[in-house]
């Protein structure tokens, strides 16, 4: 018989663990179903895809950013930031320049007026849905979660792998 809550007595040898109860697959799950429930109809109404509203929305967060800086900030691969932004870039939703005080370092990004305007739109429905679903759960629970994801983060992001 599978136990309700395997972790709640786990051992360091994760041996009660099934597939479906480890970290990656409950975190990676409840990501794709969130995407699909809070975000994707405000980002497809935007004429976006998830990944472009992810890094449009980093740089709502700053005057500019160098690239290297929103690939860290947006946690996407260089690659396919680099993609996105010269897509958003033909909509005009984003200015790349070259960066003279960091020539080496590349891009210098921003929200065009066009992107700011955007981003101005759409937050407001964002946040409202963003707080629709955090708050599914009881006060104690947000604030148990909250802590648990930012210290789970904080492990992998601290652990060289």
């Amino acid at each position: 018989m599978k136990k309700s809550n395997p972790w709640k007595t786990l051992g360091p040898d994760g041996a009660d663990l099934g597939v479906d109860d480890f970290l990656t697959t409950v975190v990676v799950r409840l990501g794709t179903v969130l995407k699909k429930a809070v975000t994707q109809s405000y980002v497809e109404g935007m004429g976006l895809t998830q990944a472009q509203w992810r890094i449009l929305s980093v740089l709502a967060e700053a005057p500019s950013m160098q690239m290297t800086d929103l690939v860290s900030a947006a946690v996407v691969d260089k690659a396919l930031v680099s993609r996105i932004l010269r897509q958003l870039e033909s909509q005009e939703l984003v200015v790349l320049e070259g960066d003279p005080l960091a020539p080496r370092k590349g891009l210098l990004c921003k929200l065009s007026r066009k992107g700011r305007r955007l981003y101005d739109k759409a937050i407001t429905e964002v946040r409202r849905r963003q707080a629709a679903m955090i708050l599914e759960l009881d006060p104690h629970e947000r604030e148990v979660t909250y802590i648990a994801l930012k210290k789970l983060y904080s492990a992998c992001s601290n652990t060289k792998g």
